[in-house]
């Protein structure tokens, strides 16, 4: 059954990599049966979507990217839509056979399993350079290009078009193509960047480009809008890029980028392969390392590493002081690689170690740009960590007057769902006080922090404001009323029930939840 799939999906890889977990995500995991019994009532041809939520957040240290987080009740939906009909859109894709000679299209390969892990190969980034590294072997000039602003530029027409072809019922397609006007507020180009199942949908919309580049001859290598032509001369470089930049414009107006484009030589590209492995270690210490959570998590990046697990000499080779010049050695760079400091605190998160945790908090403005990934290796490791956590909390929130934390919505609460996360991080006295001033995204990471620290007494005096919130900041505020005493509790939830939105499922669900704590 495919919604109950997509809640495990949920459970296992959250509802996006750029955004902490929703607390929602642990309730309907709670509530399974109930969810999973309304939502497979759910008629997609009349369905109304949600409000999705949309922030800016870092790509690297100088550029930015919109991301979008949907409801937590369409995550599900779409997710079930994608878990039953992707197999249509993956059977029209180019073929892959796990053959780095002969593959080409390596991003966001279609294979759920029962765990509710949606795509195979985890490792498709590291195949995808391996492939064009060996391949390079019989070329002498690569274009190396991607597509400009590939997700926000994807036309809802060509989406259309392949849902079409990829035999999707008319209600599925009509409600998927509603929920695209939706995100993009009625404008025709767009898919929103964070939802994984999102991630086969830009993969189905490149398919015609694909076909198009194998008919005419070329060699090519693509992950998602990176793609990478394979040449014997300089003038069929030449060629082939101007073929690639035609094919792209006639068949979706897409262009490519200018910047990251460029025509190179065999010595020049096999540099770059090796630079683009993010498990291409760059000294002893991360070999062993990169060697240590391979053999240990089976070569599953999502596979939590018990740290208990460790041998003596495993936990040595992570000792603080490795970690800690591992750190330097990406962030001290002229151009800091943040693309590697990010891989390194998944993995990081992945095991657990604390090694990382006080010089994570004492350069956390320097590492703003992988803010999201060092917050969640916090929280992660957290539990296996002894120190002040009080103090460090008083640091966290000297971050948080920074201007560029101050402009930037996403790393506030980034930032403040370390205080709902971890209750020893404390102060929230002084999170009481920002309160007031805050926009209403910031609102719900404060009320989950209150609920941390068992704040009912204020939370009690949030109940008149109850009504003016928005819906996020709604669902937080009831989850955070179970910090009340019960009786108190459920007169509220019974008081506002008649006011809720009959369609808002979510919403009744937290209150089952709430009034059971």
């Amino acid at each position: 059954m495919s919604v109950r799939w997509a809640i495990e999906h949920l459970k296992m890889e959250s509802d996006t990599d750029l955004f902490p977990r929703p607390f929602e995500i642990g309730i309907i995991n709670d509530l399974k049966e109930k969810t999973v019994q309304n939502l497979i009532n759910v008629d997609l041809g009349n369905y109304t979507w949600n409000a999705s939520r949309r922030f800016l957040i870092p790509k690297d240290d100088l550029s930015f990217r919109n991301i979008t987080q949907l409801d937590p009740i369409d995550s599900i939906l779409f997710a079930a839509i994608i878990h039953q009909f992707g197999q249509n859109i993956e059977s029209r894709r180019t073929k892959f056979t796990d053959n780095p000679l002969s593959d080409r299209v390596f991003s966001y390969r279609f294979s759920p399993d029962s765990n509710g892990q949606l795509f195979s190969t985890k490792n498709s980034w590291q195949k995808f350079w391996e492939s064009c590294r060996k391949k390079s072997d019989n070329y002498e000039k690569f274009v190396v290009t991607d597509i400009v602003d590939f997700y926000n530029q994807i036309y809802h027409h060509t989406i259309e078009n392949q849902l079409n072809e990829s035999s999707f019922p008319p209600t599925v397609k009509r409600s998927i193509m509603n929920l695209l006007t939706s995100i993009t507020q009625k404008t025709s180009r767009g898919i929103p960047i964070g939802p994984h199942s999102f991630h086969l949908v830009a993969e189905m919309s490149l398919i015609p480009v694909d076909e198009s580049l194998s008919i005419q001859g070329f060699e090519f290598c693509r992950y998602v809008d990176d793609i990478i032509i394979f040449c014997k001369t300089e003038d069929e470089a030449r060629t082939s890029l101007y073929a690639l930049a035609n094919t792209l414009d006639k068949q979706q107006r897409l262009a490519l980028n200018k910047q990251k484009t460029h025509i190179l030589s065999k010595s020049e590209f096999v540099k770059l392969c090796q630079n683009k492995l993010i498990d291409e270690p760059q000294n002893k210490i991360e070999e062993d390392i990169i060697e240590t959570i391979r053999r240990k998590s089976g070569g599953d990046f999502y596979r939590k590493i018990s740290l208990g697990s460790l041998t003596p000499d495993e936990l040595k080779l992570l000792s603080r002081e490795n970690i800690e010049k591992l750190l330097d050695h990406y962030k001290n760079q002229l151009f800091p690689d943040f693309s590697r400091i990010r891989w390194l605190y998944r993995r990081l998160a992945q095991i657990g170690t604390p090694n990382a945790i006080e010089y994570s908090i004492n350069n956390l403005e320097s590492l703003i740009p992988a803010i999201n990934d060092v917050c969640l290796y916090i929280t992660s490791a957290s539990e296996n960590f002894s120190a002040d956590w009080k103090s460090f909390g008083e640091k966290v929130l000297d971050i948080m007057d920074l201007d560029i934390i101050k402009t930037n919505e996403f790393f506030q609460l980034t930032i403040l769902n370390l205080f709902g996360k971890n209750q020893a991080l404390n102060h929230i006295d002084k999170l009481i006080k920002i309160y007031g001033n805050s926009p209403d995204t910031i609102k719900r990471k404060i009320l989950f922090a209150a609920r941390a620290n068992k704040a009912g007494s204020w939370i009690r005096e949030l109940k008149e404001n109850y009504y003016s919130m928005e819906t996020w900041c709604k669902r937080a505020y009831l989850i955070a009323t179970a910090e009340l005493p019960s009786e108190e509790r459920e007169f509220f939830l019974k008081a506002i029930k008649p006011t809720l939105n009959p369609d808002d499922f979510m919403e009744h669900l937290i209150i089952e939840w709430s009034k059971n704590q």
